[in-house]
């Protein structure tokens, strides 16, 4: 899963929905603007390859669902992927686009 979707040219930077979040219509904003807890799906990442590689690495790419442990009221929000929870910063937490 993670070599195709990083072949295609990491991001997915289409101007309209693509569907690969698994949702027909979705609404999509970055991480960073959540505020409420709970769990959501990722629509995409942008960024560079090494970057989105990385975060790829701890579980998070597009189409995966992942919960929202604690909102991001402040640098950090903590993160829960495939039964482990996860720190993240506000820089990478912008380029994390999920549904609302």
């Amino acid at each position: 899963m993670v070599k195709k979707w990083l072949g295609q040219g990491c991001g997915f930077k289409q101007k309209k929905h693509n569907g690969r979040c698994g949702l027909k219509a979705c609404s999509e904003i970055p991480l960073s603007a959540k505020r409420t807890c709970g769990r959501t799906k990722v629509c995409s990442i942008t960024g560079d390859r090494k970057h989105c590689a990385r975060l790829a690495a701890m579980g998070l790419y597009p189409g995966n669902e992942i919960e929202l442990v604690s909102a991001p009221n402040g640098e950090n929000c903590l993160v829960r992927v495939h039964g482990g929870t996860i720190s993240i910063d506000r820089d990478t937490l912008d380029q994390i686009v999920v549904t609302d």
